[in-house]
């Protein structure tokens, strides 16, 4: 990844890989989740991921760029997974702080380089990809503040098409 440029296609390819670890983490704390109303959080967190890297790959394909999912990404994923911490709360806390301080603002430089080329349609993207980070930094401090279901995965539920049920 070339930190000096921010490219479009390079930054496409950084957002998909984005959604292949997220979407691998989510899934194997699914696995191993026995709470309900945790599994339906994991839930929507995984919806969400999923849901974006479909949305990702029109824009992938447009920009000449490939949609496989590299399997090393997974492995991350899994080795992510297997780390996390046994309590909930560190996990929420830690899904805010690393989303935040690196995704988040990765795909906001992106979105930036992109305005400052001129390519507003190229902004757009890296845009909703930066909200949809936010989202889930949302998602888990309104979980942390220890805030009603609903309006915990109100972030979520907000920025998928798919939307699933509110109760386990």
């Amino acid at each position: 990844m070339s930190a000096q440029t921010y490219a479009y296609g390079e930054g496409l390819r950084v957002f998909y890989e984005g959604e292949v670890l997220g979407e691998t983490i989510y899934s194997a704390l699914l696995a191993g989740a026995e709470d309900p109303v945790q599994r339906l959080k994991l839930s929507h967190l995984l919806q969400l991921e999923t849901e974006t890297k479909a949305w990702l790959r029109p824009h992938l394909i447009s920009a000449g760029e490939s949609v496989v999912e590299p399997p090393a990404i997974r492995e991350q994923g899994l080795g992510i997974a297997h780390a996390q911490p046994p309590a909930w709360a560190d996990k929420m806390k830690g899904l805010a702080d690393i989303v935040e301080a690196e995704f988040a603002s990765l795909y906001r430089r992106y979105g930036d380089a992109a305005r400052s080329r001129g390519r507003a349609d190229e902004a757009a993207v890296c845009d909703f990809m930066y909200d949809h980070e936010m989202a889930q930094v949302e998602f888990a401090r309104r979980d942390l503040a220890g805030e009603p279901l609903e309006r915990v995965l109100e972030p979520l539920r907000r920025h998928s098409k798919h939307i699933l049920p509110l109760t386990p």
